[in-house]
């Protein structure tokens, strides 16, 4: 059963955002070792761009997958866009997580790539991609 994705509240009552955003440079600088990646793309778009470690989980089995999900290490969460991504994040945060959401989606991290391709990037990640 999916996870109802409505009404969220991106603030907590202080009124800080209950995760936090990474940029696409961040995203790429990651260690899949130490994070939680959890894309929620559709099994297709994660099969002609996957990201190591990532563990696929588009929305309709997302509560699934939720149980899975180890709290001791931090969750990025990333979508297509950045819009789904978001909405989980809060989720996340709301359930105890330390849960970061890519600013701009997967689009906004080949972006980030293909502009700086003649640049060496140290990423694990980028790697894949150029």
């Amino acid at each position: 059963m999916p996870i109802a994705l409505h009404n969220m509240v991106d603030a907590d009552e202080s009124g800080e955002c209950a995760y936090r955003h990474i940029t696409p440079e961040e995203f790429a600088e990651l260690d899949p070792n130490t994070v939680t990646l959890l894309d929620l793309r559709e099994p297709a778009d994660f099969a002609a761009h996957p990201v190591e470690g990532a563990i696929n989980a588009p929305l309709d089995p997302l509560a699934h997958v939720l149980k899975t999900v180890p709290k001791d290490r931090t969750v990025v969460v990333y979508c297509a866009q950045g819009w789904w991504s978001e909405e989980v994040a809060e989720i996340l945060a709301d359930r105890g997580y330390d849960v970061a959401s890519l600013y701009g989606g997967f689009q906004g991290y080949l972006d980030y790539l293909e502009s700086h391709h003649d640049q060496q990037l140290n990423s694990r990640l980028a790697a894949t991609y150029l």
